[in-house]
């Protein structure tokens, strides 16, 4: 069984890890597992309460097949050579690593943008964040989820196509049923 882990922080966006873990738990059958900084359950900017299975440095991490990381103010400043060693071995093990809005920063403090395509909230916002990160020149305006290799990243305006783009990596043989999946959602925004 494939295991994702949902690292959330404080004051995690509902909005950002709503349609990506629905979606891989409901219809790809995907164990969802829950980090927050000190195991304890965190909140959400919807207030909803989330409890928590591991916190974010539990060795037992290393075993998972995904690491989504979800959008949260408190990726700035957030500081921890340890989930960032965890993140740089789980891309460097051939892993899932996916950041979306203020979770980019956790993606590029580990180095793990350097020689990527990769997206944020904006490439001087991210290089506010994340002072002196490797890989800016990679930067890619878009209003998608961006994926370069088994790196996906997001602004916190793109939840559906972060979804998409992190269920495409572990069920590639579901990729059209995905385009039709970011299809139904842009219908909100279509013209008529």
């Amino acid at each position: 069984m494939t295991i994702a882990v949902a690292f959330l922080q404080p004051g995690w966006a509902d909005w950002e890890a709503g349609p990506v873990l629905a979606s891989l738990r409901e219809y790809f059958g995907v164990q969802i597992e829950i980090a927050t900084p000190g195991g304890d359950p965190e909140t959400s900017i919807g207030g909803i309460l989330a409890a928590a299975d591991y916190r974010f440095d539990d060795p037992v991490l290393s075993d998972a097949d995904a690491y989504l990381l979800i959008g949260s103010e408190a990726w700035q400043g957030y500081e921890n050579d340890a989930v960032f060693s965890l993140l740089r071995q789980a891309h460097a093990d051939g892993k899932i690593v996916a950041g979306i809005c203020g979770a980019t920063i956790a993606l590029a403090k580990a180095g793990l943008l350097a020689g990527k395509a990769h997206t944020s909230n904006g490439k001087y916002w991210l290089a506010e964040q994340a002072p002196g990160y490797a890989g800016a020149e990679g930067y890619v305006e878009s209003p998608r989820a961006v994926v370069d290799g088994r790196i996906v990243t997001a602004a916190g305006s793109a939840p559906v196509t972060f979804s998409a783009e992190v269920t495409r990596l572990i069920a590639p043989e579901a990729s059209e049923r995905l385009d039709g999946y970011v299809a139904m959602f842009a219908r909100e925004f279509g013209e008529g």
